[in-house]
C-alpha cells in the first residue's frame, strides 16, 4: 500500500505585480497547489524550462520579455514536455485582439482581471485535473 500522498501540482505563475502575485499565490496554495513565482519574463523563460510544470500562468505586460514573447518561446519549443505545458493568460489586456492573439500563440485560456480568485481558482482546477 502506498502511504505517501499525492504530488502537489506544479504552477509556474509569471506576475511582476507583487500583489497579484501574492494574491494567486494565497488562493492556489490554498486549493493545493504549489506556486513558483517569476517577477519577470525572462525569470519565467528561466523558469520554465526547469520541469514540467502542471500549468503556467502568465501576465502579458511585464519587464524583460513580455507574456506574449514567454508564450511564443514555450510553443516554440523544441521540447515537446516544455511546448505543451497549458497555459492561461492572466492580464489586463482584454481587447478582442488580445484574446485572439493568445489563442493563435497557443494558450488555453484567457482570464482578464481584476478576476474573482474563486474563478481563477476553478480555471486552474479544470486545466490541471485537480
Amino acid at each position: 500500500m502506498n502511504d505517501q500522498a499525492p504530488a502537489k501540482r506544479e504552477i509556474l505563475l509569471a506576475e511582476d505585480e507583487e500583489h497579484i502575485a501574492k494574491l494567486v499565490s494565497f488562493k492556489l496554495t490554498k486549493e493545493g497547489f504549489s506556486v513558483t513565482i517569476a517577477k519577470n519574463g525572462q525569470e519565467a523563460m528561466d523558469l520554465m524550462i526547469t520541469k514540467p510544470w502542471n500549468l503556467i500562468i502568465l501576465d502579458v505586460m511585464m519587464p524583460y520579455h513580455t507574456g506574449w514573447e514567454v508564450l511564443k518561446a514555450l510553443r516554440d519549443s523544441p521540447v515537446t514536455w516544455i511546448k505543451s505545458i497549458p497555459v492561461l493568460m492572466l492580464t489586463a489586456k482584454g481587447a478582442q485582439k488580445d484574446i485572439s492573439n493568445a489563442a493563435e500563440l497557443g494558450a488555453e485560456q484567457y482570464l482578464k482581471k481584476p478576476f474573482d480568485p474563486a474563478e481563477l481558482a476553478s480555471i486552474v482546477r479544470k486545466m490541471t485535473g485537480a
